[in-house]
């Protein structure tokens, strides 16, 4: 039975690809950029299916979140640009703005957005492609905040020629297009644009493009048959309201248990107490003269049924066996 497909991507980019690309049992891909492991993670949901990669990416924090929740695929701390060095890394925690372009930095910044600078190394793909020698590369998405182009610009297509290239295609927090600056590298080593879908633009190899292009022929409908991750902006109300119902729950819960234990102590100390005790043999008193009135009301039903009777003889035997 097939299973509903889970997405964990911003923007449906997970689902287009593997529209594309889920015929294939294992996989590959490089993920540029790819900051969470799970939180709007474009590689998660192939991860769950068996695929494998790289990820590339500069903030330690998400490095080390990717180390230790992907086993088996490779983590590249680094920023990708041009050239082989190191480069000043403008980092917003808990965020995916960092960059490394300093106008775009300004701008968060401006904002009231907390910043920290950080010095990290750089690669580019020529030189991440020599590190994968012949595995084939079906999808790689470049996700760098500004610096789209320098990224292009390190790239050998003759060494690393992903199926499905995927690039985000606006200004940082804009609808504002920038593939414009970037896109004829793409077209001149033979990528056809397949599709856009408001953030992001999808190409394809031409030698490919005829196999993988009817898979973008419309955007994400209810035919897709997918789940939305709990991190997802579209439900992410949902899940505050869900949270919010878990922290009432568990605080009536713990206030149900400390309510119970006082009681439990108030049962016990009852029990313990001097009346208590002294008063003791006239609750037995009572119960024994409350047995036999039942047993008087009994022998007086004749319409019992002989097992009925039985039934009750026992039950009285037990009962005046445990108050006597």
């Amino acid at each position: 039975m097939k299973t509903a497909f889970k997405s964990y991507a911003q923007n449906f980019e997970d689902l287009m690809l593997y529209r594309a690309l889920g015929h294939l049992e294992r996989g590959y891909y490089v993920d540029v950029g790819a900051q969470h492991p799970e939180v709007d993670s474009v590689s998660k949901a192939f991860f769950d299916r068996g695929w494998h990669g790289v990820h590339v990416e500069p903030v330690p924090h998400y490095a080390n979140l990717l180390r230790k929740e992907r086993p088996g695929d490779r983590v590249i701390e680094a920023a990708v640009s041009n050239y082989l060095g190191h480069t000043k890394l403008i980092v917003f925690p808990d965020t995916g703005l960092s960059t490394t372009v300093p106008q775009i930095a300004a701008g968060h910044v401006d904002l009231g957005v907390p910043a920290l600078e950080l010095d990290v190394p750089t690669v580019t793909l020529a030189s991440i492609a020599e590190e994968l020698g012949d595995s084939e590369v079906h999808w790689l998405k470049i996700d760098v905040e500004g610096l789209e182009k320098e990224v292009l610009q390190g790239w050998d297509p003759a060494t690393l020629r992903p199926w499905l290239v995927v690039v985000e295609s606006t200004l940082p927090n804009s609808t504002q297009s920038s593939h414009s600056e970037w896109e004829e590298k793409l077209t001149e080593a033979d990528y056809v644009h397949v599709y856009a879908d408001g953030l992001n633009r999808f190409y394809a190899a031409v030698e490919r493009a005829e196999q993988l292009k009817p898979a973008f022929a419309l955007p994400p409908n209810v035919f897709d048959d997918v789940q939305l991750s709990k991190h997802s902006f579209m439900c992410r109300e949902l899940c505050w309201e869900l949270q919010e119902q878990q922290v009432e729950l568990a605080a009536r819960y713990e206030s149900a248990q400390l309510q119970l234990e006082q009681a439990d102590v108030r049962h016990q100390a009852m029990l313990n107490s001097l009346s208590w005790r002294i008063t003791s043999p006239l609750r037995k008193a009572l119960h024994m003269l409350s047995f036999a009135a039942r047993k008087r009301e009994a022998a007086a039903q004749p319409q019992l049924s002989p097992g009925t009777r039985g039934w009750l003889a026992k039950m009285d035997a037990i009962e005046e066996k445990r108050h006597s």
